[in-house]
């Protein structure tokens, strides 16, 4: 409910009060007297002022700290308020004695004798007072008067008007200022929700479908780390990842070795027909210390040189020891099966030979060994976990997927004995792979299928083949690996995305789908808008977007 405050002058008289009263906009009128209360002294003016403002459908508000102009209000029906901010409230007026006198109107203020329209408010009461129209000031103070004066009379008369104007409703102006803020909140929400619907939320999305043919890659090219691609050159660059598990797995040495004692004995060296003709022709002959002596399969070597000459032209004994530990050449004698070059020997005793047999690590004990660190089970993990640390941001050559197992080494070593029976196969398995960027494949297949089109008008690369792109065969070359690389991209006509958008600004559906599929090489096309409210697509081009559907 609207308020208007009305300050009033001190030369302000009753007419120009009601005046003002009657030309007040809002429905609460809140009248401010100055300190000198002036016109509205006396409860006559009041009760005139309080008829007025209820003529003219408003509540009236006298705003005052004054005790007595806050008595005359009260007894006026008229509530009152401290100050503007305060809640006005309905004043206590005590009751009139029955006994008390009638009010005699000489005795009234100066301001109850204002002459109205040529009448005095004494004259009121007279039933010959002519009826003025109620647009005049002084009708309507005649009239107020005359009512004011019928309710104002003595005894049960005073009683009856003091219980009715106690009965007047006081305007809450808290209530007002709360109704008042509430409304304006939603005011503002209303226009700020008008604004997004009609401004920033209307979107339109375009669906077109496009005929298009597939075109195919198939070709070689090497991929490595060291490369840049080039579709000239038939280079991708690649990256390695790499991962490393450390593994240790016990295992039982299969392979024996005796390291007993080796037999000594003695040999008796022969010269040979041949030899005796050098010695004799002047030249001498010597067998190396080392020469292999056997018998059977027992092997020796001698321990010494032995040289034939004019001074030493027969037999000569040699020192010989055996090749392996054991007691099986103990007790060799007799004719050798096998002599050093230019001799003939004979074994005359040999002995000492003892047996102490330990376990050997093999090379096959190795082998086992890892095969049990390298199941398929453990790979497939391996390469798994490498394959996620590449990421969905590269393609894996499945090919190029190793497991160097150089760090792993057995403990003893192969050969090596293991005095306990036990060893160990221990170490680090590096594990990689390699990957190509889809950024240097989305390079390579764009001018790839750019070349397919050179001098095609009209054509444009929908699918560079990007999602169907692999590598397969992988051959290792210097530098990297030479792959074929298969892709099957499309092609079709060439749509303007930024004339499609121009022209559906402002556009109905039915006219923007009829445009769109008169273009050569659609096949059809869908137009929706949000939200549900939108019937046309916006003005701003930057809410419109173009997609395109592959047909073929």
């Amino acid at each position: 409910m609207q308020k208007d405050v009305i300050y009033i002058d001190t030369e302000d008289d009753i007419t120009n009060i009601i005046g003002k009263v009657k030309d007040s906009e809002g429905k609460v009128v809140a009248l401010v007297p100055p300190k000198r209360i002036g016109a509205i002294q006396s409860a006559v003016n009041l009760k005139l002022v309080h008829r007025a403002a209820e003529q003219a459908d408003k509540h009236l508000v006298v705003v005052t700290n004054n005790a007595a102009l806050t008595a005359l209000a009260g007894s006026a029906g008229i509530p009152v308020a401290k100050n503007l901010q305060s809640k006005p409230e309905m004043p206590v007026v005590n009751e009139l004695d029955p006994e008390d006198d009638v009010i005699d109107g000489n005795a009234l203020p100066v301001g109850e004798h204002i002459k109205l329209g040529g009448m005095a408010v004494e004259e009121l009461d007279d039933p010959a007072a002519p009826v003025v129209d109620d647009a005049t000031v002084v009708g309507v103070g005649a009239a107020l008067a005359k009512n004011a004066k019928e309710k104002i009379g003595i005894g049960k008369g005073a009683i009856a008007a003091t219980t009715a104007h106690a009965r007047t409703k006081v305007p809450n102006f808290d209530s007002f200022r709360k109704k008042l803020f509430i409304g304006g909140v939603a005011l503002v929400a209303l226009i700020a929700f008008l604004v997004w619907a009609l401004v920033f939320a209307p979107t339109a999305n375009i669906v077109i479908t496009a005929k298009t043919s597939p075109s195919a890659l198939s070709t070689q090219v090497s991929v490595g780390t060291n490369l840049t691609t080039s579709l000239q050159a038939g280079t991708i660059k690649a990256i390695s990842k790499t991962s490393t598990q450390d593994v240790s797995t016990p295992f039982t040495p299969t392979g024996q070795q005796n390291i007993g004692k080796v037999a000594t004995g003695t040999v008796t060296l022969d010269p040979t027909v041949a030899t005796k003709l050098t010695v004799y022709g002047g030249q001498s002959v010597t067998i190396p210390a080392g020469s292999s002596v056997q018998y059977n399969s027992l092997s020796f070597t001698t321990d010494a040189p032995v040289t034939f000459s004019d001074s030493n032209r027969g037999a000569t004994n040699v020192s010989v020891t055996a090749t392996q530990s054991g007691a099986s050449y103990n007790g060799v004698s007799g004719a050798a099966t096998t002599s050093p070059n230019g001799t003939n020997a004979t074994f005359v005793s040999t002995s000492g030979g003892t047996d102490q047999t330990v376990a050997v690590v093999q090379q096959s004990d190795v082998d086992a060994a890892m095969g049990g660190l390298q199941t398929n089970s453990a790979t497939s993990q391996a390469k798994a976990a490498l394959v996620k640390q590449v990421g969905s941001n590269y393609i894996v050559i499945d090919g190029t997927f190793a497991a160097d197992t150089s760090a792993v080494k057995p403990s003893p070593a192969v050969g090596q004995q293991s005095p306990d029976g036990k060893a160990t196969l221990a170490g680090t398995i590096t594990y990689s792979i390699l990957a190509v960027p889809r950024t240097e494949a989305q390079t390579y297949l764009n001018a790839y299928f750019a070349q397919q089109i050179d001098g095609r008008q009209n054509q444009k690369v929908y699918d560079n083949g990007i999602g169907s792109l692999a590598f397969s065969t992988p051959v290792a070359n210097q530098g990297g690996y030479l792959v074929t690389a298969t892709a099957t991209g499309k092609i079709g006509p060439t749509i303007d995305a930024t004339a499609v958008k121009n022209y559906a600004k402002g556009k109905k559906s039915g006219e923007i789908k009829a445009y769109v599929e008169a273009i050569n090489g659609v096949n059809s096309a869908n137009v929706t808008f949000s939200p549900f409210w939108v019937t046309t697509a916006p003005s701003n081009t930057s809410k419109i977007t173009v997609q395109f559907n592959l047909n073929g």
